[in-house]
């Protein structure tokens, strides 16, 4: 009737703990083979764009990756964007 196993939580919470620690390597390693992918072929996925002010207001708004230095509007970043997780994806690494 009573629950006399005082240690059972405790156990609980540190299985709980090292499973949650288990499961953050996993997605930390699958992120660093991602990269390491991306970086052999090439392939910059512009998660950080800067807007570039020397360009003239008239012409649409470029935007410069503050990674690979790429510059282009945010149409040409959203196409690059989809053609590299297209060939991410052909590659098997997704």
């Amino acid at each position: 009737m009573f629950d006399d196993d005082f240690g059972a939580e405790m156990e609980a919470i540190d299985t709980a703990r090292l499973d949650a620690d288990l499961e953050h390597a996993q997605l930390d390693a699958a992120g660093d083979a991602l990269y390491a992918t991306c970086d052999e072929m090439g392939i910059c996925l512009h998660g950080v764009v800067l807007v570039v002010k020397e360009i003239p207001v008239a012409t649409p708004r470029r935007y410069r990756c503050k990674f690979c230095r790429k510059v282009a509007t945010q149409e040409e970043f959203n196409t690059y964007r989809t053609a590299s997780y297209a060939r991410l994806d052909e590659a098997g690494v997704l």
